[in-house]
């Protein structure tokens, strides 16, 4: 894939990601929330169904054995996609009681899984803040537990991004216009604050951190709504200052990854339909 832009199949396209199982690597994955579908593009011509869900995917991650985990709306559940590319249920409730639906998903090198549980756009809001942040992590008889880490506190959370060593997890809130950061000091003991706070626009959909903990940050506003018709990845570095600004042709960003040697970002616009391939520097 050697153009800046790859035209997408499905509709309401989100969440790149690099699979892990691939001789290639130019390629990259994408979610199309609108068809339910989970595609790999190998070349820019060539898309191929990974795995169909029959729900609303709103994001996905691999884990380390190359297995994907779905954070499905629709469902309102947490999938993991086996071998033979069907998707089954991991994480359905917390406590008896039902996700409103997760939107994003992040797994740590040591396979703890992270994932936000916003609901559709307008469920959890300014007005309503009961967003969460869940963790799904091995218990100490090898078991797995769920765990909160932020209860029915956030508006609208739907992006997040782990740090290289797995010890801090950074979540876009996307109505409060801001990033947070969860530190673990001890191991369980969640800690949260104030990352970053932008002003302008809707808000930060997505959020990925590089080798540096530099973390790119894309904004979500809907097309034709704001003066500018571009849309923005903030660049921010560890400490939390602001950097600069890179930009793609369009406002509607929903998802961001890193390519492999982490010179360029995979960007997914949802208007154009379109992955852009933004170099770094």
């Amino acid at each position: 894939m050697d153009d800046a832009v790859i035209r997408c199949l499905g509709s309401k396209i989100c969440s790149p990601f690099l699979p892990r199982n691939t001789s290639r690597d130019d390629a990259v994955c994408y979610v199309s929330a609108g068809t339910s579908e989970i595609y790999e593009c190998r070349a820019s011509d060539q898309h191929v169904v990974v795995t169909f869900t029959g729900g609303e995917p709103n994001g996905a991650q691999v884990d380390t054995q190359g297995r994907i985990h779905i954070a499905d709306c629709g469902h309102a559940a947490v999938l993991r996609v086996d071998d033979s590319g069907q998707p089954g249920l991991l994480v359905k409730a917390y406590e008896d009681r039902t996700f409103r639906g997760p939107s994003s998903v992040a797994i740590c090198e040591n396979g703890s899984i992270y994932f936000t549980d916003s609901g559709p756009l307008g469920e959890t809001t300014l007005e309503k803040p009961r967003g969460s942040v869940f963790c799904i992590a091995a218990s100490s008889n090898g078991s797995q537990l769920l765990r909160p880490v932020i209860l029915d506190a956030l508006a609208h959370p739907c992006g997040l991004a782990a740090s290289e060593d797995g010890k801090v997890m950074f979540v876009a809130e996307l109505m409060q216009n801001r990033v947070l950061r969860i530190v673990q000091r001890p191991p369980n003991a969640h800690h949260v604050s104030v990352f970053y706070q932008f002003s302008g626009g809707m808000g930060p959909s997505c959020v990925v951190v590089d080798a540096h903990n530099i973390l790119y940050v894309g904004h979500y506003d809907f097309a034709g709504s704001s003066a500018s018709t571009y849309g923005k990845i903030s660049v921010i570095s560890s400490d939390g200052s602001f950097l600069h600004t890179l930009e793609v042709p369009a406002p509607e960003i929903s998802g961001l990854c890193l390519s492999a040697d982490q010179t360029f970002l995979y960007v997914t616009e949802v208007s154009t339909n379109c992955i852009y391939k933004v170099p770094v520097r």
